[in-house]
């Protein structure tokens, strides 16, 4: 499978942190750990089959995927291609009105968010694309003529700064106190604009910079303490929620991203 990850410029920087272009050249599974942001993804060719537990489910064309806490499988056709949007954690708000707790744990056919013509014609337009630079600028037209014209909320900004400089070692009690709200107001604020709970967030920024950190050989001890973890068992809990295995068997296989 390749897997190639393009940097965004531009407009669309601030609200989208990465696209990502994968083709199978053989049936693949993976394990898609959740991201810290919603995923959009428009596949050109091929099928996408989302895997849990003995049920299976033929993915849409075109999807939505809101905030989750667990990891996914996914298995890819043989000659399947996708592009996918990692949006920033609260960049999606800027393109879709819908309060985005109400996609929280799912994967949804753009066609229940956004009229059908324009997503035919973008679908065909990607498909019919001969290079991976005409796909992207496709994709970067479609986000562009998306973009809503609306002001960031400045405390939901603040908030995701806060967990990411902490890198999820924040309590949200203290958190909310800082932007001089309630717990409940502010997690009612956040939830809406970036998909999930404060707190629920955290745990993702956690676990993930745990993964950029491991090295071959790492030390889950040490690993665990520079994650900001109180001690390895609560560590190897919360990675086992999120990842669905603990870290040495997880790390030990490739086919995770």
């Amino acid at each position: 499978m390749d897997v190639k990850r393009i940097a965004v410029s531009g407009r669309l920087a601030p609200y989208v942190r990465a696209f990502t272009l994968v083709e199978a050249h053989e049936e693949t599974t993976r394990t898609l750990v959740p991201e810290t942001g919603l995923v959009l993804g428009i596949r050109y060719r091929g099928s996408a089959t989302q895997l849990d537990g003995s049920e299976e489910r033929l993915l849409p064309g075109h999807t939505l995927t809101g905030m989750r806490t667990s990891a996914r499988r996914m298995r890819t056709s043989a000659g399947g291609g996708a592009v996918l949007v990692a949006f920033r954690e609260a960049g999606a708000a800027r393109f879709f009105a819908e309060p985005l707790h109400e996609l929280f744990g799912q994967t949804l056919s753009l066609a229940d968010l956004l009229p059908h013509r324009v997503l035919d014609r973008v679908s065909s337009q990607v498909a019919e694309a001969g290079t991976d630079a005409l796909r992207m600028g496709l994709i970067e037209q479609f986000l562009l003529a998306r973009l809503r014209p609306r002001e960031p909320d400045a405390i939901v900004a603040a908030a995701v700064e806060a967990i990411q400089a902490a890198r999820g070692s924040v309590r949200m009690g203290a958190l909310a106190r800082q932007l001089h709200l309630s717990q409940d107001a502010f997690e009612k604020r956040f939830r809406a604009q970036v998909g999930s709970t404060p707190k629920q967030l955290a745990s993702l920024v956690r676990v993930r910079h745990a993964m950029a950190s491991y090295r071959p050989g790492s030390s889950l001890s040490r690993l665990a303490l520079d994650a900001g973890y109180f001690d390895q068992s609560h560590f190897i809990r919360e990675f086992r929620a999120v990842t669905g295995e603990a870290p040495r068997r997880f790390f030990h296989r490739a086919e995770h991203c």
